[in-house]
């Protein structure tokens, strides 16, 4: 089999797509150059120091994503198992591997190198899914959901565990997309979500979150209550976003980044310093961008050639979305401050590998919708 795809392929891709996330990248390490070069602490001196860890990252995505899409996707059904099984153990591996790092024991540092395991395992989780569910005609009862939620409770179990609450939270929606996607009774996922945020979540909220994880919900109904403290972020995040008006302060000059008020402007508050610098117009095109990717990824979805892929691509994008919607949101303080990174733009090598080796899932999805003719 070969592990590079041939010209015929390649005159598949969605090009529309592919320029999508380039133009994102791009934009991605443009915005992380504004918001860390004046900030020596972070870039030890070299203003470009981040930038070139992101390209870098993208780099080794690119050259990946060539080998994903060099595989027909279909194969991923039959190894849907060992890759399941993979991904369980990539999560394990952190509890004897991995550093702690802001209450969360989700990396595992190599030298200079830091891996984020729970991003690449969303992947492998969709591919289990999706090889599952593809199987499956009748999913019109409870108990025809009871492994397909075993399947994705079990890293997010030990994501929980791992007090990486954002991450583990992501699994979720991205299960509820794919059940509806392969034909679940809407009631009964309706019945299933109201019966998780009646009872599931506050049996969480007084039993199985830390002290400072429900501290951040309280301070996501009221930044306020603790404005020095756990709301200090999202209090200087709105501030940023606010201060942005409709055209912004102007590329590089976000005093939020500039002056350090805002923390992991590079990171997870990337978005703020988007909006500060470009303004609404700015951030509303950056947004624009994003959800034209996950428009791009349903539509893949939708004429893909088989239950498979298709379930695949669902399962792909809505994670996507979710990352969309929750950072977007947490920086306006519309959802709980929970750490998970702006696809393509915020700076984290584990979440543009991964999110790239999503997109050539995609592309090959794409590639391989109808037979190739000589």
């Amino acid at each position: 089999m070969s592990m590079v795809p041939e010209r015929r392929l390649l005159r598949n891709l969605d090009y529309p797509l592919a320029a999508a996330v380039a133009v994102c990248v791009l934009f991605g390490c443009a915005m992380i150059y504004s918001a860390t070069r004046a900030n020596p602490g972070l870039t030890g001196g070299d203003p470009y120091s981040l930038v070139k860890k992101q390209a870098l990252a993208a780099a080794l995505a690119l050259a990946a994503s060539f080998l994903v899409i060099g595989i027909d996707y279909r194969y991923l059904a039959r190894l849907a198992k060992w890759i399941y099984a993979g991904s369980i153990g990539f999560i394990i591996s952190v509890f004897f591997l991995g550093t702690r790092t802001q209450g969360a024991l989700a990396w595992i540092r190599l030298g200079p190198l830091a891996i984020q395991p729970s991003e690449y395992a969303k992947i492998g989780v969709v591919i289990a899914l999706a090889a599952y569910l593809a199987e499956r005609e009748n999913l019109s009862t409870l108990r025809s959901l009871i492994v397909p939620c075993v399947i994705v409770l079990v890293p997010m179990g030990l994501v929980v565990a791992q007090n990486d609450l954002g991450s583990a939270l992501v699994f979720a929606p991205m299960l509820f997309a794919m059940l509806y996607a392969a034909g679940a009774n809407p009631r009964l996922l309706v019945l299933i979500i109201a019966g998780g945020l009646l009872v599931a979540a506050p049996a969480a909220y007084f039993f199985a979150l830390d002290g400072y994880q429900r501290l951040r919900i309280l301070v996501f109904l009221n930044p306020g209550m603790d404005p020095t403290g756990a709301g200090y972020n999202i209090i200087q995040s709105v501030i940023a976003i606010g201060s942005g008006g409709l055209l912004g302060l102007g590329y590089g000059q976000s005093t939020q980044a500039r002056l350090n008020f805002l923390p992991a402007h590079h990171t997870d508050f990337i978005f703020s310093v988007i909006a500060e610098e470009l303004g609404f117009f700015g951030a509303a095109t950056v947004l624009g961008m994003l959800f034209f990717i996950v428009f791009r990824g349903y539509a893949i979805a939708g004429g893909a050639r088989d239950r498979f892929g298709g379930l695949v691509a669902v399962g792909i994008t809505s994670t996507m979305l979710v990352h969309i919607f929750v950072n977007a949101g947490m920086t306006m303080n519309v959802s709980p401050c929970t750490g998970i990174p702006l696809p393509f733009l915020s700076a984290g090598g584990s979440s543009l590998i991964a999110t790239m080796l999503g997109i050539a899932l995609l592309q090959n999805i794409h590639m391989r919708r109808q037979k190739i003719l000589f």
